[in-house]
């Protein structure tokens, strides 16, 4: 009897069990699940989580949080917040929560959110970084409220979209940061007598920025903004910098006002008339203004109007058929009434338009061009102008009548010769008048120069053991790419990611990824057989990505036609960091990389940092791999075996490599095919290869070599250009080229190895027919003179006049 009743106190305990687990598995799902569950602020050992609340007709009474099922934490109460903590670093996390009622009643699941925690390893973003994710970001559906956020906070930053709507002013110390996608604004005014205006990533399409008179405007910075009409009329603009601007600019100060000592560095405007106006007066000069990487395209009518300026620089200008729709009737570069006026690297061509107008129209007291390559019409010269123009080959009409001013030339039109008014100088002058006069012009007054660039410590998130630190990690490459396909833009929190497989992103202006900063945000390839990310179908499309590291597998970003044809172009890449790859960027036989910027990207420990491969016996502009007027701003490519790899099929044009830092390896450039490219204030450092730099054509402007242990010479090219560099290592500047004939062109640098070329006998090598000008020689000081000409290796002496070098082009007066 006693077994009798144990066995039905068994099976009433069994059956009340299995009652109350089907009692709550029937309460699962009776309310809905919480929807939209985000995870952000991810540390070491946190996250904070939000969701959206369940619809239930009873009040929530709490919510649990679990980790693959299991659970981690309940949150009393309603709140749809809650901080999670005591989670373990470096540790993948798949987070979902229920939520229960004051009934009982229990939800489903909500969404997951995978992310892994930080590691202890994780450091600070780069400085520009650090201002950024600071800047107080103001909801897109706040946008109304833009100007009372920028007047309370001073720096606000935006998300993707459209703010149009509302006009802003901006004041002093004021900043406005779009989303690395370009966010749309409206009109933008800075007010008078403003300071340290900061805008960036804005796309102020078809609306002005316009410039206030009244009071001096100084030490602004317009950065990746696009689609813009920037005008000011009347206004004092002193050290300012407009970087990356992608419209109209339009400079008015022939009443009064002025401008003085600005920056325009990469200006890019397509169709439009009118592209650059800078107006001054003889009341009020303006002065020392540099416009570094100037491409007007297929311009509709008049491109330019510059003109009643003390000085002006422009290095690196290119056309593509200018005055395209016959809507014009002036000259492509029109500059007039000028002082001083120094031009480096004019190209550019006009094939493509019916209606030919001149390529320029100067009217200068002194004119110096240092490389003339423009495949349009002959320019006009005024007759009063005195030109020094070195490697050209187009020429230039001056008017019917007495000419005053003098002609010296330089290797124009490859004769290899030197010739002042149509006479060729052999042999040391003795015209009095003519070295006064060339030595006022050559040597001037010595400037300040542009701020070096400074080579900062990169964040290095997974320190040296990130090999180790990646071993059995899981896979979280399908978590990403979930959010791009999404999303279409991937907004990363911080944290380490690591994916197993490549990620497939499209060209179409949509898609992409954003971290929380390079040195917070990484994702890492588990093994380093695959790329990291692949693009996808498009054309003459790009995508987005900004503030990460990419570290390990066998590439960071990768392109080839295994997708079709590729062309990307405007590709804006900011605060991006390549680790430990083969290759940090490789376009693999694809088609062109078009009018891009690289701002703040590095490449680091790469076999090569940056790779172009040409598609080899083509040349058509969509069968062939092109770069065109991309530049590299502020990059560091720091222990790749070679920097930069462009072999070009059809022609490289106006590339430009700004404010760079190139530190070990073999070489820093190996490159073919080249028209326009060129480098600007960068430093070149502790290179072991036979050459720096090989290319066929290159420019060099105030850049610096120094600790580099080469087995050649520093530099292998077939035609170049250098205007205010130092060459510091005991080795030589150039060597042979086999079948080639060299034409350099050095102005006011110091060289410190050899210079001449030793040409071997009876071996296919060209021999060496070079200009030198204000130049200093540590190893033949004999030849320190205002001009020396070398022909066959052989020097002479055309400008007996000490020479005194200082950089002249990139400079504030």
């Amino acid at each position: 009897m006693k077994y009798l009743i144990f066995f039905l106190l068994l099976t009433s305990v069994v059956f009340s069990q299995n009652y109350n687990y089907a009692i709550e598995e029937a309460q699962v799902d009776l309310i809905s699940a919480p929807t939209s569950l985000i995870a952000n602020n991810i540390t070491v050992n946190s996250v904070n989580l939000s969701w959206i609340a369940p619809n239930s007709n009873n009040p929530i009474l709490e919510y649990k949080i679990y980790n693959n099922s299991n659970l981690l934490a309940t949150s009393a109460g309603a709140a749809t917040k809650y901080t999670l903590t005591g989670l373990t670093s470096e540790t993948s996390y798949s987070l979902t929560i229920r939520a229960t009622d004051l009934s009982g009643k229990i939800s489903g699941d909500s969404n997951f959110q995978v992310f892994t925690t930080n590691s202890v390893l994780i450091n600070n973003n780069q400085e520009e970084e650090i201002a950024y994710f600071n800047a107080y970001l103001l909801p897109i559906s706040q946008k109304a409220t833009l100007q009372q956020a920028l007047d309370q906070y001073k720096s606000v930053r935006l998300e993707k979209g459209d703010y149009t709507g509302t006009d802003i002013i901006l004041r002093s110390n004021q900043k406005l940061y779009g989303h690395p996608s370009l966010t749309r604004v409206s009109n933008i005014k800075i007010a008078a007598g403003s300071s340290n205006v900061h805008l960036e990533n804005l796309a102020p399409i078809d609306c002005f920025i316009t410039l206030e008179a009244g009071g001096v405007i100084s030490g602004f910075t317009f950065k990746t903004i696009k689609w813009a009409i920037l005008k000011g009329t009347n206004v004092q603009l002193v050290d300012n910098t407009i970087l990356n601007f992608e419209g109209a600019i339009r400079l008015d100060c022939s009443q009064s006002g002025y401008f003085r000592n600005n920056k325009i560095i990469k200006h890019q405007i397509g169709t439009i008339a009118d592209m650059l106006v800078m107006k001054g007066n003889l009341v009020t000069p303006s002065y020392g203004n540099v416009n570094l990487h100037t491409n007007f395209r297929t311009p509709h009518g008049d491109v330019t109007d510059i003109s009643v300026l003390q000085s002006a620089t422009f290095v690196g200008v290119d056309s593509e058929s200018w005055n395209y729709m016959g809507k014009g009737s002036k000259s492509l570069f029109v500059a007039q009434n000028i002082d001083d006026l120094k031009i480096a690297d004019f190209g550019g061509g006009n094939g493509g338009s019916t209606f030919k107008t001149r390529s320029f129209d100067i009217d200068a007291k002194n004119a110096f061009v240092l490389g003339e390559t423009n495949n349009g019409t002959k320019g006009i010269l005024s007759k009063n102008t005195d030109m020094f123009l070195i490697n050209g080959i187009k020429f230039y009409d001056r008017p019917p009548g007495k000419t005053i001013g003098y002609d010296f030339l330089g290797n124009v039109e490859g004769s290899n010769a030197i010739t002042y008014n149509g006479v060729e100088q052999t042999a040391t002058s003795n015209d009095n008048a003519l070295v006064n006069s060339l030595a006022s012009t050559l040597i001037g007054t010595q400037r300040t120069t542009w701020k070096r660039p400074k080579m900062v410590k990169l964040p290095d998130p997974m320190g040296e053991n990130w090999k180790t630190h990646r071993e059995g990690k899981p896979d979280q490459k399908d978590f990403i790419q979930d959010l791009i396909n999404k999303n279409g833009i991937a907004e990363l929190p911080a944290g380490v990611f690591y994916i197993g497989s490549t990620l497939l992103m499209p060209l179409d202006f949509k898609h992409g990824i954003v971290g929380q900063g390079s040195g917070k945000t990484i994702i890492v390839g588990l093994t380093d057989d695959f790329p990291l990310l692949s693009l996808t179908t498009g054309f003459d499309g790009n995508f987005t990505i900004a503030n990460l590291t990419l570290q390990g597998g066998s590439t960071g970003i990768y392109a080839s036609q295994e997708y079709g044809p590729l062309n990307i172009a405007y590709q804006y890449m900011s605060h991006v960091i390549f680790r430990d790859q083969n290759f940090g960027i490789h376009l693999n036989k694809t088609g062109g990389f078009d009018n891009c910027f690289l701002d703040n990207v590095s490449f680091i420990n790469s076999k090569i940092g940056f790779f172009k491969e040409p598609m080899i016996g083509n040349s058509g502009e969509l069968t062939s791999a092109y770069v065109d007027k991309t530049m590299f701003y502020k990059n560091q490519f720091l222990n790749c075996d070679t920097a930069i790899s462009l072999l070009a099929t059809r022609a490289d044009n106006l590339n430009a490599w700004v404010n760079c830092i190139f530190d070990g390896g073999k070489k820093a450039f190996i490159m073919q095919g080249q028209n326009n490219s060129l480098i600007a204030n960068s430093d070149f450092t502790n290179f072991s290869g036979d050459h720096i730099i090989k290319s066929n054509a290159i420019s060099i402007y105030s850049s610096d070599f120094f600790n580099n242990k080469i087995t050649g010479s520093t530099v292998s090219a077939v035609n170049s250009n250098i205007e205010g560099c130092n060459f510091l290592d005991n080795s030589p500047l150039y060597s042979p080229v086999i079948y080639n004939k060299i034409n350099n062109h050095v102005v006011n640098s110091v060289i410190t190895g050899s210079f001449l070329t030793v040409i071997p006998e009876n071996q296919g090598f060209g021999v060496e027919n070079s200009i030198y000008i204000n130049c200093k020689f540590e190893s033949k000081p004999a030849l320190n003179k205002l001009i020396v000409k070398v022909k066959g290796g052989i020097p002479t002496v055309i400008i007996n006049k000490d020479s005194n070098p200082f950089p002249q082009l990139l400079v504030k007066h």
